[in-house]
């Protein structure tokens, strides 16, 4: 009964792990169902790592502490970053919280058939090893794919130079994290010593996931405009999603109830990674990529018709006018106006218009 204990633990916190970290994607654009690849493949780079690791200290190349120290974090690395390598070329994936959620995932997934191995190794001690590893060993497994993820995604925005050296920088910082804890626990290191380690892992990974999406938000405000049909209102709500329940659904909720929460949700959501997917043809030099890139616009459009129509014409009113009042919606199209009309001189617009109105009375008067 332990053991089961113990196995049930040891599969269901990663997990939680996981979908804690993907509260934080407010736009959701990491996919449940990629995310659940992620956790497959990361259970299939433990399967090759387990026959790696053993045939080199079988082949002579290193004894087995040499192994656990540096030739394990090297492979079960690249293993596990393999999945990253082919997803971040994919159109449908956007910015780096894609990429930190996706790594997670695959190192989770590693983590957890790992633990199978080790809490069934010693039935004495299950519970403990389980609780330790999932503190520990997961979260170094799980922090140590999310850099490799972000980093990859961080070059997919970059495709200069500077992208490819932090997409390799990526690949050294987590191999060396990896490298270190191992190094730490095989020396001996105490077990709260390798727990902070682990968690320490993880608010770096949640640090990146909130800096990936204050970037997301300002791609948003970029690229949001008239041409999607998404209004000054709808941008700044779609920038500020993070306050998103108490100061927009909450009202709205209470005036329309909750039945039209979701479609009101997931139009925000399709709306702010229209304005992500934008901005990412600005760093994508491949005519087929972009190509891929704009249908999936042009499909997330389509999809947004067909939310406003469940929606609602008045209830759409209200999401679009909740976040601006309409003196300063009149005031933006009166200073619109007035920019038009300007010569760019101070004292330009209306004034240009009287000016020259004036001086056609005066030639009109001298002919006469």
């Amino acid at each position: 009964m332990v053991v089961w204990i113990a196995l049930t633990f040891a599969f269901l916190a990663p997990l939680a792990f996981l979908w804690f970290l993907r509260k934080f994607d407010l736009y959701s654009t990491g996919r449940y169902f990629i995310n659940i690849v992620t956790l497959v493949c990361g259970l299939i780079a433990y399967q090759f790592a387990a026959q790696i690791n053993p045939a080199i200290v079988n082949a002579g190349w290193a004894t087995w502490d040499q192994v656990i120290r540096v030739y394990a974090p090297l492979g079960e690395e690249i293993l596990k970053s393999l999945i990253l390598i082919y997803l971040v070329q994919r159109a449908d994936f956007n910015y780096v919280v894609d990429g930190a959620l996706y790594g997670f995932g695959a190192g989770i997934g590693f983590a957890i058939i790992e633990n199978y191995e080790y809490v069934t190794g010693d039935p004495g001690i299950a519970l403990s090893i389980a609780v330790a590893r999932v503190f520990s060993t997961n979260l170094v497994h799980a922090t140590a794919s999310g850099l490799i993820g972000t980093a990859l995604a961080y070059r997919r925005g970059d495709p200069s130079w500077r992208g490819w050296a932090v997409a390799g920088g990526g690949y050294v910082v987590s191999i060396s994290l990896h490298m270190a804890f191992n190094t730490m626990v095989s020396a001996g290191a105490f077990l709260v010593i390798a727990i902070i380690f682990g968690l320490t892992g993880m608010t770096l990974i949640w640090f990146v996931i909130k800096r990936g999406m204050h970037t997301q938000k300002q791609w948003v405000g970029e690229k949001l405009g008239v041409e999607d049909r998404v209004t000054k209102a709808e941008t700044k709500a779609v920038t500020s999603i993070d306050k998103i329940i108490d100061d927009l659904l909450k009202p709205f909720e209470d005036r329309f109830g909750n039945e039209k929460v979701p479609a009101v949700k997931e139009l925000l959501s399709k709306q702010a990674e229209i304005g992500i997917k934008r901005k990412l043809l600005d760093a994508t030099p491949s005519p087929t990529k972009r190509k891929e890139v704009k249908e999936i616009v042009l499909r997330l459009g389509r999809e947004m018709e067909l939310l406003r129509s469940q929606i609602g014409m008045y209830p759409m009113m209200f999401v679009r006018t909740v976040y601006l009042e309409q003196d300063v919606k009149v005031w933006d199209a009166i200073n619109a106006r007035v920019a038009e009309a300007s010569t760019g001189q101070k004292g330009g617009g209306l004034w240009d218009r009287v000016t020259d109105r004036v001086k056609q009375s005066a030639s009109q008067d001298d002919k006469s």
